[in-house]
C-alpha cells in the first residue's frame, strides 16, 4: 500500500469520526474503485458504510431509506456480511416493510446462527404480528446463546405474562358463557343432570358435592338418581349463589 493511499485512508477515517460520512465515503469509494484487491481499503470502506448506515438508522436521524442504501452497498461488496443484513432488517422494520425485515434477519442468521441480537429482532417481528408463540421461540433461542441477555429476557417475560393473561381471559369468558347456559337451563327446567352441572361449572367432584349439599340445604333442591330436582321458589336465590360461586 502506497503512502498516498495510507494518507487518504487516514483522512477518511478522521472524517468518519467527525461524522462527515459523505466526504469519507467519496474518498474510500474512489480508492476501492482503483484498488478493489486491497483488503485494507475494503475494510475501511465497509466500516464507514456501516457507521453511516447506523447513523442514518438512528431514532434521531430517521433517514431509513438512505440507511438501506448503505447496507445494500455493503452486501454488494461483501455478500457474507451478516451485520449488513441485520441492519438492513432494522431499516426495513422502521419503514414498516415487515416481510423484508424478516428476510434480512433470516439471511443474517444463515450466515451467523448464534447472532443473538438478530434472533431477538426476529422475535420482535413475530410479536409485532401477534404471533406470540413464535416470538417466544426466538427470544428463547437468543437466551440459549446468552442467558443474561436483558432484552430477550424482558421480552420473553412480557410474552409469558401476555400469554397467561390471554389464557386467563379465555377461561373467564368460557366460564361466564357456561354459567349463563346453566342459569338458562335452570330457569326452563324442573330438573337437570348432575354431570351437566359439573361440566358447565368445570369443577371437580369435591366441589360438586359441596354445591349439591348447598342446593339441598338452602334451596330445597332434591337429588333423583343422576338429576337435581329444582325448587322453583328458591331459584332466584340459587342463581345468585351461582353468580357468587368462586371456581
Amino acid at each position: 500500500m502506497t503512502d498516498k493511499i495510507k494518507d487518504l485512508i487516514k483522512k477518511a477515517v478522521d472524517l468518519r469520526y467527525q461524522e462527515n460520512f459523505k466526504e469519507a465515503l467519496e474518498i474510500l469509494e474512489d480508492l476501492y474503485k482503483n484498488n478493489s484487491d486491497s483488503l485494507q481499503v475494503k475494510k475501511y470502506l465497509l466500516e464507514t458504510l456501516l457507521a453511516y448506515g447506523g447513523y442514518l438508522n438512528d431514532d434521531f436521524t430517521l433517514e431509513y431509506e438512505k440507511a438501506r442504501d448503505m447496507f445494500k452497498r455493503i452486501i454488494e461488496i461483501d455478500p457474507s456480511n451478516y451485520r449488513a443484513y441485520y441492519n438492513l432488517g432494522i431499516a426495513n422494520f422502521n419503514l414498516s416493510k415487515i416481510e423484508e425485515a424478516k428476510e434480512c434477519y433470516e439471511e443474517a442468521i444463515k450466515i451467523k446462527p448464534d447472532y443473538k441480537h438478530c434472533l431477538y429482532n426476529i422475535g420482535l417481528v413475530y410479536e409485532n404480528e401477534g404471533a406470540f408463540q413464535e416470538a417466544l421461540n426466538y427470544y428463547e433461542k437468543a437466551l440459549e446463546i446468552d442467558p443474561k441477555y436483558p432484552y430477550a429476557s424482558n421480552a420473553r417475560n412480557q410474552i409469558l405474562s401476555n400469554l397467561e393473561e390471554l389464557k386467563r381471559s379465555k377461561e373467564e369468558n368460557n366460564h361466564d358463557k357456561n354459567l349463563e347456559t346453566l342459569k338458562s337451563l335452570l330457569e326452563i327446567s324442573k330438573r337437570i343432570r348432575i354431570d351437566m352441572i359439573q361440566s358447565l361449572l368445570d369443577i371437580d367432584k369435591e366441589k360438586l358435592y359441596k354445591v349439591l349439599i348447598k342446593c339441598g340445604k338452602e334451596f330445597q333442591c332434591e337429588i333423583d338418581g343422576d338429576f337435581l330436582i329444582i325448587n322453583k321458589a328458591k331459584l332466584p336465590e340459587l342463581i345468585e349463589f351461582l353468580d357468587d360461586l368462586e371456581i
